[in-house]
């Protein structure tokens, strides 16, 4: 959910939370060594004490949160957390038949926090880890997506045709559509692309 601030947003608060901090580490040094620590610093203090708490309590219970508030996931961004099972399309011809390959059985595995998201995705060759992860949302067609680039690490049987790669790809989702579906498309270093179908399998 930190992505969907604004890069000012997020800067504020980061030197909002700095500042906060270093008072309170003086606050608590001034306390230890029995000193006056002043109102600023000791409001610091409190403020850091308290603050941490809330963020914590958020990151442990935002899902339940969501699920008792399913406006939440349309105002915010939902809850994807889970397994999701289907299909990769790919647009690479193989030069052998001139021929597209079959689409691939696929499992991604979305794991959101509220300050961090990652997604993995299996298939029978390979593993791809997502490096960074942004969500977006689109209010103007009610959707929301997450972009992300990945590493690419096949098993060691195919290498000598599909060799490791970065890309970049996104997961889009419509509640009102298909409230139990991604689709996406990927975009590969090795100059290929394909689309991506998966349906919610199990929920982490």
């Amino acid at each position: 959910m930190w992505s969907l601030l604004g890069k000012k947003a997020q800067v504020s608060i980061i030197l909002v939370a700095g500042l906060l901090s270093a008072w309170s580490i003086d606050a608590v040094y001034a306390l230890a060594l029995h000193k006056e620590a002043g109102l600023l610093k000791t409001l610091s203090l409190a403020v850091t004490i308290v603050g941490t708490i809330l963020v914590a309590v958020a990151e442990a219970g935002w899902r339940w949160l969501w699920r008792q508030v399913p406006l939440l996931g349309r105002k915010a961004f939902p809850d994807l957390n889970g397994k999701w099972d289907g299909t990769l399309r790919s647009t690479w011809i193989n030069p052998e038949t001139g021929q597209p390959i079959d689409p691939i059985p696929t499992r991604i595995t979305v794991r959101q926090r509220l300050f961090s998201t990652s997604v993995t995705l299996k298939t029978g060759e390979s593993e791809s880890h997502s490096t960074r992860c942004i969500l977006e949302r689109l209010p103007e067609i009610g959707r929301f997506r997450i972009w992300y680039s990945y590493n690419n690490d096949p098993i060691a049987q195919v290498r000598h045709r599909s060799s490791p790669h970065e890309g970049v790809a996104y997961l889009e989702f419509d509640p009102d559509a298909s409230p139990d579906a991604l689709v996406g498309r990927y975009y590969t270093a090795r100059k290929t692309t394909g689309d991506i179908e998966v349906t919610r399998g199990t929920r982490d």
